[in-house]
Formats: C-alpha cells, structure tokens, sequence
C-alpha cells in the first residue's frame, strides 16, 4: 500500500473527534461538533479549494468513500472539475430532454429560414427519439443506442439523421454545462462499434418510378383534389424537385415576377446553388397558396401518403420516382442535350467542359425544357395513344 492513502480504519472512524481525518488522495472524514461524521472530498481547481460532500459515514461506508474518491481522481486526470459536474447534474435533473429540444430548435431554428426543416427535427425527435419526459442526464449511451437500433436498419436515412440531431441537441446542453462527459450520440470511436455502417446496410427496394406516360393521367386527378399534399405533389412533379426541397422550401426562395425558384445550396443535395425556371402552372399552384406560412409547409412523408396509401391514391411509386418519370421523358421525347435535363435534376455534371456551362446555368434552354414538360403532361390523352402505338 502506497504510504498517505488509506490511513483511517473503521475503528478510527468511528471515535474520531471534530475536526477533518485525512484517508488519503483528498478523503476526508468530517467531524462536526455535534459529533456528525461524513465523507469529504478536497481538491485544487484554478488555485482554489473546493470540497465536495460524499455523504454521511453511517450509510456511506470507508470502502464505498474510497471508491468515491477514486473516480473522482480519475475525472480530475481528465481535466474535469467535480464540483462543476455535479451542479451539472443537478442542473439536467431539472430539463427533461424534451424541453431540452425544443429550446435547441427554437435557437438553432432562427438560422434555418423555414418552419419546416423545425417541424421535421420535432417529428424524427418525437417517433424515435427519446422519451421526451427523461430527465436529460438519463440520455445515456444505452438510451440513444436503443432508440437507433429500432430503425438503423429499416430506415437508415431517418436513424442517421435522428442520431446527428440528438449528438447536436446533447453537444448544445454540454455546452450549456447541463451534461458532463462524453456525447452518447457520437458516432467515430463510440456508435461506430455497435451499428453497421449506413453505407453497408442493404438498400430497401423503393417502389418503380411511374411510365412516363401514365403521369399526365395522375396529374389530371391531383388538380381535382383542392389539398396542399396534392399540390405539393403537383408542384414537384412539375419542377422535377426532390421532397425535401419542396416541403422545406420558404417564401423568399421564389420570385413570381421572374417565375423563378432560387434553392440555396445548404439545401441542395450536390450543395450548390439551384435555380428552378416555373411553369405557369407552378406559378399558378403557388400564388394559389397562403402566404403566412411556408407554401408546402408539410411533413417530408405527407406526398408519399397520398401517393402510396390505399385510402388515397394507391399507386406503388414514391415521390423521388418522378424524377426518374422526367428524365425518361426528356430523353424519349425531346432533343434537350443530358446535361441540359442534369442541371434540370440538380445534379452535378462530371464531365469538365460540360461543367462549364453550369456557371451560366442556361435558364433559356431550361425553361424550354421545363414548359415542354408542363405541356406535356397537360395531354393525358395524347400520352395513352402514344403508349398504345408502342404496345402494337
């Protein structure tokens, strides 16, 4: 036994007189003039003694006041400061991790420039999240791993997204000095361990985009429904856009006067800057929209409803397939050059001198594109004799 520590004995204890008993490596046993005897903890932070209560020598027994104060060593090694992490402790025991959430949305919200993107972190946090009741130092690794492992295989899209919401959410309370230690939410060197990695995982078989030539029929039923699912949907459809960019998309994106949609690069899949040329009939959708809130303000799966439910449409397609539906068309269809329908889609364009175009990102010749595509599937019958002349 290294000489300085664990100096008292039980006996020690147990007719010590008032005063401080030193066990060693900042153990000490408090003696009050009542006789009260308890367990302290002294050490040195930034040139100051601070001294941290381990609990009364009748229930905390010499073994477990030790163990204490071992850990306590061991978090002082690290860098940390006790005393700071239990008024942590005590401050988390008083946030549940629901409040916690949504003060982080409300703050982080402020930069997102659209209720929706806030509307989709609260959705994920609250189907598969944590419990929104759970003090906020009980979102430990084990609660965060389980809440994961339910959909990290099923819908890893949303688990991984649902992982970098709550590693940011548990970051801004650490922050906050509500939490000590470690982000459970953290993916290298920690959940890397015990999830597979997203980009292993076997892609779910999605739902064939729709024939090209069945959209014009499925067009003529949205502009029946009078819905904002359905003229979202529409309005998708039209733009050739991706979901999240339609339901995310805040009024300052558009300019009716130019009949453009302009979508910033942080919501960009490629990460650049998109400039969508509108139709008439996306401009018609969107003047036909309120203006005190984001036009499609809707959940990212509200299109797919529509589309895919029995007690609605029924169709076995997803959103996301209509790009596809595009893309077909304007290669079948028209003479409109690949990168032309690429640059359409947002996509990035590999090829060097091709790129080069992108700068002036050639609003004529897609508007062109765009408007024949607006025509087209405004011809519903046209298209059912087309396909009928392929069949024979």
């Amino acid at each position: 036994m290294a000489k300085g520590i664990h100096r008292l004995s039980v006996r020690q204890i147990a007719t010590a007189r008032t005063g401080h008993h030193a066990d060693g490596g900042g153990l000490y046993l408090q003696v009050t003039k009542t006789l009260a005897r308890s367990w302290v903890f002294r050490y040195q932070r930034n040139k100051r003694r601070r001294e941290l209560g381990l609990g009364t020598a009748s229930v905390v027994t010499l073994q477990e006041a030790r163990e204490r104060a071992v850990e306590l060593r061991k978090a002082l090694a690290r860098g940390e400061d006790p005393m700071a992490a239990r008024l942590a402790r005590r401050a988390a025991q008083r946030r549940t991790w629901g409040e916690v959430c949504e003060e982080y949305i409300e703050k982080a919200s402020t930069e997102w420039k659209n209720d929706a993107q806030a509307a989709q972190w609260r959705q994920s946090l609250t189907d598969h999240g944590p419990d929104a009741k759970l003090p906020l130092e009980h979102v430990t690794d084990a609660v965060v791993l389980a809440c994961l492992r339910k959909i990290w295989e099923s819908k890893t899209e949303t688990a991984t997204r649902l992982r970098g919401r709550i590693e940011r959410i548990w970051g801004y309370a650490h922050y906050e000095k509500w939490v000590t230690g470690e982000n459970p939410a953290r993916m290298k060197g920690h959940l890397e361990h015990a999830l597979p990695k997203a980009s292993k995982i076997k892609k779910v078989k999605h739902h064939a985009a729709m024939p090209y030539a069945d959209v014009p029929s499925l067009m003529q039923l949205l502009r029946k429904r009078d819905t904002k699912s359905a003229k979202a949907l529409r309005f998708t459809i039209l733009t050739a856009a991706r979901t999240e960019e339609t339901v995310g998309a805040p009024w300052s994106e558009f300019n009716l006067a130019k009949a453009r949609w302009v979508i910033p690069g942080e919501r960009i899949k490629g990460g650049k800057m998109h400039v969508v040329p509108l139709c008439d009939e996306a401009l018609e959708i969107l003047k036909s929209m309120p203006k005190g809130e984001p036009p499609f303000k809707l959940s990212e799966n509200t299109m797919l409803y529509l589309l895919s439910k029995p007690d609605k449409l029924g169709l076995p397609y997803t959103v996301h397939g209509f790009r596809s539906s595009f893309r077909d068309w304007a290669a079948e269809e028209t003479e409109a050059e690949n990168f032309i329908v690429e640059m359409a889609l947002a996509h990035t364009i590999k090829d060097k001198t091709e790129a080069a175009y992108r700068r002036g990102q050639l609003i004529a010749k897609r508007k062109t594109l765009m408007t024949a595509w607006e025509a087209f599937l405004k011809a519903p019958a046209k298209a059912k004799n087309r396909e009928s002349e392929a069949a024979e």
